[in-house]
């Protein structure tokens, strides 16, 4: 009877090797995946992208109006579609200056106003609306 016993211990389950070698696959898995998740690896399934501005702009006069020129980085492919210079009635619409994954610098041309007389060294905040429906804030300073 106790013959029977064994053979019926020695069927159940598997090896501890195979156990093993399967605890370290998962554990090597769910490494890369934590891994790609913190430093943005997998920031396509994310939805929409996250843009920032980096460093400071710059706005200039241009032909009849102004230009300003700021570096944006974003996380995915998005469109600005309209700019404003806060606390002014100075804005631009109609745009499809397209956002890559990456830096981008882009160029923004504004309308002259007689309501609008920026001073040199002075610094402005534009508010941008991107296709996505997010408004992106960025500073931008006056050089001419």
């Amino acid at each position: 009877m106790s013959l029977k016993l064994k053979a019926k211990r020695s069927k159940k389950g598997i090896s501890g090797a195979i156990t093993a070698l399967i605890l370290v696959i998962a554990s090597v898995i769910i490494a890369l995946v934590v891994v790609g998740f913190v430093f943005g690896l997998f920031g396509a399934l994310g939805g929409t992208p996250t843009v920032t501005q980096v460093g400071t702009g710059t706005l200039s006069p241009s032909g009849n109006g102004y230009q300003a020129v700021i570096t944006l980085h974003s996380t995915g492919n998005v469109q600005i579609v309209s700019a404003s210079i806060l606390g002014t009635s100075v804005s631009t619409t109609g745009l499809t200056s397209p956002i890559t994954a990456g830096a981008n610098v882009v160029t923004i041309s504004f309308p002259s106003t007689n309501n609008f007389n920026p001073q040199p060294a002075s610094t402005y905040q534009i508010s941008i609306t991107l296709s996505d429906g997010v408004t992106v804030q960025a500073a931008v300073s006056y050089t001419g």
